[in-house]
């Protein structure tokens, strides 16, 4: 069966563009080429001139089937080539081998405690699918096990990462301290660095002292000026918490400056109605948190029936009205060559895709695909849960065990999610345009503790509708400044 190329077609005000996914090359076309290709390889010649004979004469279209034809040939571009087979690009000895000596993250869920009822909380009871709060915290036993077990298994790792989970793991400060001068005590390991998500709420002098004392990441969560925050994130009472938040911050400032500076960031959770230019002005002007590292995400308003009355049409409008005023503001900043960067709430938004666009393998795909923005479950991360569980990650919720503190990753386990993941998936991938910059993964294909295919392809359609606001935004920036992903070259990927 004959078939169009395999492209996605975008445009900026100044260009046509085709995004060739067999070359992973983004194509500069004139007007014709992009009106024509369509119909390339599937209706002969003499129909797709009939079709545009109203806009371009026979012979300009001649010439440009014949210059798509010549490219295809020469270039390999504008084929209709698709990959027919899903996999990932490792022997079976390089998977076993991997997931013996491959960690490189562990994160311990410290706790299901929380002192918090922020509304839109997977665990608050408004998802249908997901356990709620419970007063289970991990003993030192299975952290232990844990801990040993992640040692013996990163003999290919440069660095190391333990990451600290909840609930408000800090309501379990004993275990993680504990976890951090236990794992110090380990000899000939990599170097290691500690991580630690909170809600800001329980961070006295002493916890405060010894996560400077130790240089532990802190990531706390606080979602814009106080009337955003407080909206969602609030105490059993109902009472908001932006205010003690801010003065536990100022407290650590006050403590360790350079501390603050360098290893405090923050998360932002932006939930309905999103207002989004508040919430720029508070993270660019507030002192305690302007100059910090942003993690920006949108609430997930999948399997919860909350958010239903906060999605009218007028509200969705001021969102959509919102991205385009800040995008704007991204766009000029990006291109100017005396602004400075883009500030980390700008960042947040935009840039990650457009990172990954930029640092795209420029080669041939071939007859095989990998399965998008996988990753090996239990090669380089491992979640375990309060109980030892072993997850791929903390995204995943209690989806997808794969082994147990007591008896390690299960090889088979891993290897059957895997082949259900990629079954699940070829049919749609090796057909989709955006199979090699999609980033879905596990998460995106989950529903309770099961594969669900069907919210994957709904997730499909928003990360295609993403992809080309991406690659459109990323070409309006590469037209004007083709220097301004130079800085990507010199991060680094962990």
């Amino acid at each position: 069966m004959k078939q169009h190329p395999l492209i996605h077609k975008f445009k900026t005000v100044a260009n046509h563009y085709v995004y060739d996914v067999n070359t992973n090359n983004i194509v500069r076309t004139n007007e014709i080429l992009h009106d024509v290709i369509d119909g390339y390889g599937t209706i002969p010649f003499s129909a797709i001139a009939s079709k545009w004979a109203k806009k371009y004469d026979a012979k300009s279209i001649e010439q440009c089937l014949t210059h798509i034809q010549e490219s295809c040939k020469s270039q390999g571009v504008f084929s209709s080539n698709r990959p027919t087979v899903m996999k990932y690009p490792m022997c079976e000895h390089h998977f076993y081998e991997s997931l013996q000596g491959g960690l490189s993250d562990l994160t311990l869920n410290a706790t299901e405690r929380c002192n918090l009822r922020c509304k839109y909380c997977t665990y608050s009871g408004a998802y249908y699918y997901e356990r709620h709060h419970s007063t289970e915290d991990m003993s030192w036993e299975t952290a232990k096990k844990a801990i040993d077990y992640f040692y013996s298994h990163t003999q290919s790792s440069e660095k190391v990462y333990m990451s600290f989970f909840g609930g408000e793991p800090l309501l379990n400060f004993d275990l993680v301290k504990r976890s951090v001068e236990y794992a110090r005590g380990f000899a000939n390991w990599p170097p290691i660095v500690f991580h630690l998500d909170t809600n800001g709420t329980t961070l006295s002098d002493e916890i405060s002292g010894f996560l400077i004392e130790n240089d532990v990441i802190l990531q706390v969560s606080i979602d814009g000026p106080f009337e955003i925050h407080d909206r969602y994130r609030v105490f059993g009472n109902g009472g908001g918490t932006f205010h003690l938040v801010h003065k536990n911050l100022e407290r650590i400032r006050k403590m360790d400056r350079d501390y603050y500076e360098s290893r405090v960031s923050f998360a932002a959770t932006l939930a309905p109605p999103c207002e989004l230019l508040e919430t720029y002005r508070f993270f660019s002007s507030d002192d305690l948190v302007a100059k910090n590292n942003l993690n920006i995400n949108f609430v997930d308003t999948y399997d919860t029936d909350f958010f239903r009355m906060l999605h009218d049409r007028v509200r969705r409008s001021r969102l959509s009205e919102h991205l385009g005023a800040l995008r704007k503001e991204y766009l000029e900043v990006t291109v100017g060559s005396n602004s400075g960067p883009a500030h980390q709430f700008l960042k947040g938004l935009f840039e990650r895709p457009l990172v990954r666009i930029h640092r795209r393998a420029l080669n041939p795909m071939g007859a095989h695909c990998p399965p998008n923005g996988i990753c090996v479950p239990g090669v380089r991360r491992l979640f375990v849960d309060v109980a030892g569980r072993f997850y791929p990650c903390e995204k995943v919720g209690q989806a997808f065990c794969i082994g147990h503190v007591d008896t390690g990753i299960e090889h088979p386990k891993v290897r059957s999610l895997l082949e259900q993941y990629i079954h699940g998936s070829t049919q749609d991938c090796t057909s989709c345009w955006a199979v090699r910059l999609c980033s879905l993964c596990l998460a995106q294909a989950r529903r309770s503790r099961d594969l669900d295919f069907g919210r994957k392809k709904d997730n499909c359609s928003v990360e295609r509708a993403n992809l080309h606001d991406s690659l459109v935004l990323y070409a309006e920036i590469m037209e004007r400044n083709p220097k301004a992903f130079d800085f990507v070259e010199d991060m680094v990927f962990e």
